[in-house]
This record gives structure tokens, C-alpha cells and sequence, in this order.
């Protein structure tokens, strides 16, 4: 029998069909997944930068808060206000430079009510003049205010004369940038707060206005990738745009150095400055491609002055994607080898099969048996016998695909395995960066909690020095008015006096006419102190000589009352001091003392002296019944006594004569176990460097003993 010819051999059939479905197949699920992971990889990275652009807004608006906070200390505080009141300009000078350096403020101005001008601390010798600012304006009618705002060289200038190289910043040709004709910059960028002050009596005297210029400080956009990038291990960038122009910034240029001068690209300068929004999306930044987020940053009057960014290189996340797209197409094109190998391996054995049959048939044909199988004749059971063996060997080769679908259905299984704990490990790393940043906000929360204590203190310190203010003046009103009339009294009586006749006949009513005056001048003496607390001359004092002064006219006192005494005086240094006003303040505390101790056995006093640094304390503790919470809060308050009899003046007075010396006063107290008194003394008041700075305000507290 005659063989026929063959013009496509079943092995590269049976090849073609079994290569060329799975192949189709895993391609398009390929493309499918290379698609998926890489618009995800880009919008989680895109996602991120807008989260952390919400971060950095929050860093900067809390700088803005900063500054508002330290103007209005400054322009609550006694310590300006009051020169202010007496036209003290050299006070006032002393006071703002110390509170400008001491904040690392670029600017610090006071104005009187009108807006002109009384002092500007970085520029004492220009005054007068009438500031056109926004925020000024706005804070002569009573209303304090924080913003960013735009002044140009010249005001700059005449608030500090020294910043004029911050702001003369050469513009640098940036590549995709918009076209200008300008070269460098003439106006800064500030940090600006402005706040009303206030006398005693809630009328205002003027206006404290301040800030900080961001031209060439770092500070902030340094700040903001330290917190927000700080446990990335991409590098993230910030920076800060005036209008179109990088004024401070961590971007660095091709020479390794921070990109100050260079510009947006047009692209994000017309969405976010011309038509106020938002840009999230890649930008070209400086000189290669940032996954970028801008907003803009606006004045006082609601305009956009300038742009905030944060943005990571788009490098790494290319190589990442790149990585991922290699892999996916390595494994998928190994895989196709394997199936075209093993495909074509099971094709050629089958197809040897046929071969052979078809060989045994043309021998069975041709009368030729070989072997134990012999096909006679060439009828229907000879085809069927073929078709069945053919039927037989296909499934023996569909058998064997749907194991090698199983190994690769297997194999995918596992890498789904390994991207879903990939997965878990991102979002247990993104759920740690969460907790961290919810513990620094918790230590932000406790600085703002000591703050609002410490401005509390502070407040507490204003209303007293206004009310001892208030009253200083109403009693020189009164004993004014009241001496005047009793000098005419006294001087009547005394021509009546002289007369025998009525020295006979009213003896009794002249004696308590003389009584009542003298009772009258009295009052008045002991009132006039509040009207003339002022420092006396000073003088260079012994303080162990004066506490022993202090202490001899009490001495029989302390022995008849049975009270053990005990004297520590080590202090070394000399004090410059007014004597007078010492032996005052001195004589009420151990006053206040021995009458808390009286009728009480085995009372114990302690006075001890000792240097502090460039001051000297003085304590003085007593074992008397000792004060409560409300009392230690009220007893420097003017008329207030815990004594049936007392006129609630000593300690009053005492207060205000040790805050004229430059001290403070520190007391700890418990109902029934006694009263500890701390005074820290400056040994120089009118050196600066030793008087206590204005934060450290007299305040009193009680406390357990150890």
C-alpha cells in the first residue's frame, strides 16, 4: 500500500495548538496585572505627597501661630506697656531689642494709637513714620491678626537694615519655567503678626507689630522634611515660593547646593497662582521629575503671594515600576518556553505513535506482521483500532496539559501569596508612621498645654499689677483731697487751743478732735505707699548684715513666745539694693511669721542666705499654721487678711517694692505644717544680664513639704 504524503505533520500541529491559546492567555493577563500594579504604585506615591502636603500646611500654619503668640505676650506684658504709658523710650528700646533677639524675630515695631511710629527695635533711630500694612490697620481698630505678607526692599529696609542681602536673590534661568524680564528680587517674604496694646484700663496705646522674613531661612521647609519625611526612606523635599521664585528650600540644584532662585514651572505657576488651586501630580522641579504637590499661600487681604510644595524624585518609583515590569515579563516568557518544550515533546511522541500504527497498518496491508499486534486488511475495524489509539494517545495529551495548567495555576497562586503579605507589610509600616506622627502631635498638645499655663501665670501677674496700678492712683486722688481739708482742721484747732476760755469748756471734744485727725493721718500714711512705690537710690549692701537688722527688734519677741531660731547667712556677694525698701519687705515677712506661730509650742523659725548664681535667696521658713491654696493665691493682693485686725497692705506693698528691686518671691505653703518663703534678689537691677527675664513672673504656689 502505497504512503501518502504529509504536508503539515501532526506534531507541529498538536505544537501550535497547545503553545498558541496559552500563550494569548497568560499575555493578556500580563499586560492585565504590568497595567494594575502600575497605576497603583503611582496613585499610593501621589496619595502620599497630598497627605503629607496637609502635614507640612500644618507645620507652617502652627510657625504663623508661634509668632502671633510671642506678639501677644509682648504686647501684654507689663514690662512694655508700661514704658509705653510714661513715655519711656529708652525702656521701651531695652525691652523690645531683648524680646526680638531672645525670639530670633526679623522684625519687632511698636506704634503709638494714631499708627506713628514710637520704636523700632532693629532700627531705633527712624521713627515717626506711618506704616501702610494691612494687618497695622486692622490692629488700630482692635483686631490682632497673623499672615503672610509681601513687603517690598525699602520697607524692609527702614525695619531692619541689615536684611537687605536676604532678599537680593539673583533669579536663575529654570528650565520649563514662564518667561520674565526680571533678574532678581526686590521685596521679601514675611511672617507677619500684628497686636493692640492696651493700658490698665482697656484703652489702647498702640500697636506691637512683628514677624519674620523667609528669604534665605531654611528653618521651615527644613522643619517640615524633617517631620514628614523623617521615616521615609525616599528623600522628600519642600519649598517655599515667593509668587513664582524658590526663596528657601531643601531642593538641591546639579552642584549639590539648595536651588534658591530658581522657579516653577508654568504649568503649576497658572494652576496654583493664577487660578488658586490645588496641583497633585507629576512636575518637572529644577532639573528632573518630582512626584509634587503645591498650594497656595495667601495674604492677609486674600491674596496669593506665593506657592507651598512638597515632592519626592520620581526616580525610584520609575525603578520600582521598571523592576516589577522585568519580573512580570520573565516569568511569563520562561513559562511559555516550558509549555512550547514540553508541548512539543508529547507531540513528537505521539505523532512516533501514529507513526508506528500506521506503519503496523501498511505491513498488515502489505501481508507483513511484525510483532504481537497484526491488523488484517484494511477494513472498518482497522480504522476504528487507529481512531481509538489516536482517541487513547489525545487523552493521554490532554491529561498531561491539564497537569502543566496545575503546576502554572499553582505557581500563580503563590505569587498572589507573596504581593498580599507585601501588601500587609506596607500597611503595618504606614499604620507605624501613623502612631508616630499621633505621638508627635500628643508632645505638640503638652507644649501648648504648658503654654496656656504659663500665659494663665502671666495674666494673673497683669491684673494684679493693674489693680495695685488702679490703686496707687486713687489713693494719691484721695489723700490729696482728704489732707488739704485736715490741714485746715489742724490749723483751726490749734488757734482754738490757744484760746483758754474754750480749752475750759470743751477739753474732752478738743481731745477727740485731735485723736480723730491724728487717726485720719494715719490712714493716709499707711495708703500713700501705694501711690509712691518707686526704686529708691541704691547702694552696695551686706544682705546677712541687713536680715540681722532685721531680725534684732524681733528677737524678745521670739524668746517670750519660746521659738526656736535658726540663722544660715552664707551669702558672699555684694547687693546693690535700696536698704529702706529691704528692711520693709523683710520686717512684714517675719512679722507674718511669729504671728502665724503664736500660741503654738515648740514654733521653729529658719532664715538662711545663700548666692544664686548672679543673685542671692533669701528663705525664710516658719512651723505656723500655715495657708491654703485660695489664701497663698490672694495674699499680695491689696485689703486682703486673713487677720481680724489686719489692714491686708504689708505684703501688698512688700510685693510691689521687691518687684521695683528686680525679684521674685516663691511661696509653699500647707494648711498646718507652716510656710516656706523663697526671695531671689539680682545683686546689679540695672544690669540686664542679671535681672530675672520678664517670663519669670512672681508666682506662688503650695506645695507638701518633702
Amino acid at each position: 500500500m502505497k504512503k501518502k504524503g504529509r504536508f503539515f505533520s501532526i506534531a507541529k500541529k498538536l505544537t501550535v495548538v497547545n503553545v498558541v491559546l496559552p500563550i494569548l492567555t497568560m499575555t493578556v493577563a500580563t499586560a492585565f496585572t504590568i497595567h494594575t500594579i502600575n497605576n497603583f504604585i503611582i496613585r499610593q506615591a501621589q496619595d502620599k505627597i497630598v497627605n503629607d502636603l496637609n502635614s507640612a500646611r500644618e507645620i507652617y500654619n502652627a510657625h504663623l501661630d508661634l509668632i502671633g503668640g510671642i506678639l501677644r505676650q509682648a504686647a501684654m506684658s507689663y514690662i512694655l506697656v508700661h514704658p509705653l504709658t510714661n513715655h519711656d523710650d529708652w525702656a521701651i528700646r531695652r525691652v523690645m531689642q531683648e524680646f526680638r533677639n531672645r525670639n530670633d524675630l526679623t522684625i519687632l515695631t511698636l506704634t503709638d494709637a494714631s499708627g506713628r511710629v514710637v520704636m523700632r527695635s532693629a532700627n531705633p533711630s527712624l521713627k515717626g513714620d506711618r506704616p501702610r500694612l494691612p494687618l497695622l490697620a486692622k490692629a488700630l481698630a482692635g483686631v490682632s491678626g497673623v499672615s503672610t505678607e509681601i513687603m517690598t526692599s525699602k520697607e524692609l529696609e527702614r525695619e531692619n537694615p541689615t536684611v537687605g542681602h536676604l532678599i537680593d536673590i539673583r533669579l536663575i534661568s529654570t528650565p520649563m519655567a514662564r518667561k520674565t524680564d526680571a533678574r532678581r528680587l526686590d521685596s521679601g517674604m514675611v511672617m507677619l503678626a500684628a497686636w493692640p496694646v492696651y493700658d490698665g484700663v482697656g484703652n489702647l496705646i498702640g500697636v506691637l507689630y512683628g514677624g519674620k522674613l523667609l528669604n534665605n531661612d531654611n528653618s521651615v521647609v527644613d522643619k517640615i522634611k524633617a517631620v514628614v519625611f523623617s521615616t521615609n526612606a525616599l528623600d522628600g523635599t519642600s519649598t517655599l515660593f515667593q509668587d513664582d521664585v524658590r526663596i528657601a528650600t531643601n531642593v538641591l540644584d546639579s552642584s549639590g547646593n539648595r536651588a534658591i532662585g530658581t522657579r516653577v514651572s508654568e504649568e503649576v505657576y497658572e494652576k496654583v497662582v493664577r487660578n488658586r488651586q490645588k496641583w497633585s501630580d507629576r512636575a518637572f522641579v529644577v532639573n528632573d521629575w518630582y512626584i509634587s504637590a503645591y498650594e497656595p499661600i495667601y495674604n492677609s487681604v486674600h491674596q496669593v503671594i506665593g506657592i507651598l510644595y512638597v515632592g519626592m524624585k520620581e526616580t525610584p518609583f520609575v525603578l520600582l515600576r521598571r523592576e516589577i515590569l522585568t519580573f512580570l515579563t520573565i516569568i511569563p516568557t520562561i513559562g511559555i518556553i516550558l509549555i512550547l518544550l514540553v508541548a512539543f515533546f508529547f507531540a513528537s511522541q505521539f505523532a512516533r505513535r501514529i507513526a508506528n500504527l500506521t506503519s503496523e497498518l501498511d505491513n498488515i496491508c502489505l501481508g507483513n506482521y511484525r510483532g504481537a499486534i497484526k491488523i488484517h486488511g484494511n477494513d472498518e475495524v482497522s480504522q476504528l483500532s487507529e481512531r481509538l489509539n489516536e482517541v487513547i494517545k489525545t487523552c493521554a495529551q490532554r491529561n498531561e496539559s491539564i497537569e502543566a495548567l496545575q503546576r502554572g495555576l499553582e505557581e500563580e497562586v503563590q505569587r498572589r501569596t507573596a504581593e498580599l503579605e507585601t501588601r500587609n507589610r506596607e500597611l503595618l509600616e504606614t499604620k507605624q508612621n501613623l502612631l508616630e506622627m499621633m505621638a508627635d502631635k500628643k508632645v505638640v498638645n503638652q507644649r501648648l498645654e504648658e503654654a496656656l499655663e504659663n500665659s494663665r501665670h502671666a495674666q494673673q501677674q497683669l491684673i494684679r499689677s493693674g489693680k495695685l496700678a488702679a490703686l496707687g492712683t486713687l489713693v494719691a486722688g484721695i489723700a490729696h483731697e482728704i489732707n488739704n481739708p485736715v490741714a485746715i482742721v489742724s490749723g483751726n484747732l490749734e488757734l482754738l487751743e490757744m484760746d483758754p476760755e474754750v480749752r475750759r469748756k470743751f477739753p474732752v471734744e478738743l481731745e477727740i478732735i485731735v485723736s480723730q485727725i491724728k487717726k485720719v493721718k494715719g490712714l493716709i500714711k499707711n495708703m500713700l505707699p501705694f501711690s509712691r512705690i518707686k526704686q529708691s537710690a541704691l547702694q552696695e549692701l551686706d544682705i546677712n548684715q541687713v536680715m540681722k537688722q532685721v531680725i534684732a527688734p524681733f528677737l524678745p519677741q521670739i524668746s517670750a513666745d519660746r521659738i526656736s531660731m535658726e540663722t544660715v547667712l552664707k551669702a558672699q556677694k555684694p547687693l546693690l539694693s535700696d536698704e529702706g525698701s529691704l528692711n520693709q519687705i523683710f520686717t512684714n515677712l517675719l512679722s507674718n511669721s511669729l504671728q502665724a506661730m503664736s500660741g503654738k509650742e515648740g514654733g521653729r523659725l529658719r532664715i538662711v542666705t545663700r548666692d544664686e548664681g548672679e543673685c542671692v535667696e533669701i528663705v525664710v521658713s516658719d512651723s505656723g499654721c500655715g495657708m491654703t491654696h485660695e489664701q497663698v493665691e490672694n495674699m499680695f493682693n491689696p485689703f486682703y487678711s486673713t487677720k481680724p485686725n489686719g489692714t491686708g497692705l504689708g505684703l501688698a506693698i512688700g510685693y510691689e517694692l521687691l518687684r521695683s528691686l528686680g525679684g521674685i518671691i516663691n511661696v509653699e505653703s500647707a494648711l498646718g505644717e507652716g510656710t516656706t518663703i523663697k526671695i531671689l534678689l539680682p545683686t546689679d537691677p540695672s544690669n540686664d544680664v542679671n535681672t530675672p527675664c520678664p517670663e519669670a513672673i512672681p508666682r506662688s504656689r503650695d506645695s507638701k513639704r518633702p
